[in-house]
């Protein structure tokens, strides 16, 4: 989705003093799965993007998400659905979108 996304991770982890192990253990993830969304091999879940933003105390536009004004070679499924996601105004309309979103998932899978 956008290059740069792992790196500006990285560097806002490091400007709150956290280790990755620090960060992965905030977020419930493995400190492995962090390195390799830092080294831009993995682009988290919107779960984990969203536990990313809370542990960190930032938003989608400050970690470099432009989600309105993504690029036009981004993936527009994946782009769209978290535009969807992150347009949720609590938790309970989120896991609605989620399940939403695994219902279109499962059918797309299907094609």
């Amino acid at each position: 989705m956008n290059n740069n996304f792992g790196k500006k991770l990285k560097e806002l982890r490091k400007s709150k003093g956290y280790t990755q192990q620090v960060l992965a253990e905030k977020v419930g993830i493995d400190e492995k799965h962090l390195s390799r969304i830092e080294n831009g091999k993995y682009f988290p879940s919107y779960i984990t993007l969203n536990k990313l933003l809370n542990a960190l105390g930032i938003t989608v536009t400050q970690i470099g998400l432009e989600l309105e004004n993504c690029q036009i070679n981004d993936n527009p499924l994946i782009v769209k659905a978290l535009q969807i996601l992150n347009s949720s105004k609590n938790n309970e309309e989120l896991y609605c979108y989620l399940e939403a979103l695994k219902v279109v998932q499962k059918a797309i899978k299907l094609k």
